[in-house]
């Protein structure tokens, strides 16, 4: 986490936030999730010189990838979420009269209990099914990026293909409840919070 900088862009017709993590110093980063326009965000990097080493997808929702074709970046995702990615009917876009999908290779694949490196610092994932199959959280330091898993005081949608409400609840509880509670969350729309706040306030997690 040592002098880690954080940039969040708010993109879309659904509001959708992409963040990069980055170190100003040696001029590298990472994206949170793609959505377009990119053109806010590419100019971003190009402004920062920033060499971006890959994106990390919480999950593969239309919102969150639509955007991926235009990035010249390798990028991870959980593999139960990699059947999104290129069929509008499971990743949501089908319903709002698009065709949204992506044939950009390679997938690397997000594993629970096998962190990413950045520089000297861990990314934890953590699988959190429900929203999607393969939706994930990514904690570096006290930042958790919550992806459509978890928002302030509400979690996501699970009335969605391939949701489930249950499997999403025991996860939360189980793995990110458990989290320290000055842990901040970064979720894939709407404002901040904590793992504090969230335990206080959120109805579904009581």
């Amino acid at each position: 986490m040592v002098n880690l900088s954080l940039k969040i862009f708010t993109l879309g017709e659904l509001y959708t936030n992409c963040y990069i993590v980055y170190d100003s110093e040696q001029k590298r980063g990472f994206i949170i999730d793609a959505p377009s326009p990119s053109g806010e965000v590419l100019g971003f990097i190009n402004k920062e010189k920033l060499n971006i080493e890959f994106i990390a997808l919480t999950h593969g929702h239309f919102d969150h990838i639509s955007a991926l074709s235009e990035m010249p970046f390798p990028f991870y995702v959980h593999k139960e979420d990699v059947q999104l990615l290129k069929n509008p009917d499971l990743n949501g876009s089908i319903i709002f009269n698009l065709s949204i999908k992506t044939e950009k290779e390679p997938i690397l694949l997000l594993e629970e209990n096998k962190p990413l490196i950045f520089g000297d610092s861990k990314i934890e994932v953590i699988h959190t099914p429900g929203h999607t199959p393969g939706g994930v959280c990514m904690k570096i330091g006290n930042w958790l990026f919550s992806g459509d898993s978890l928002f302030f005081g509400t979690i996501g949608r699970t009335d969605v293909p391939l949701g489930s409400y249950t499997s999403l609840i025991k996860a939360l509880k189980e793995k990110i409840l458990v989290l320290p509670k000055d842990t901040i969350i970064y979720p894939g729309h709407g404002e901040s919070s904590t793992i504090g706040e969230e335990v206080v306030s959120n109805p579904f997690l009581k």
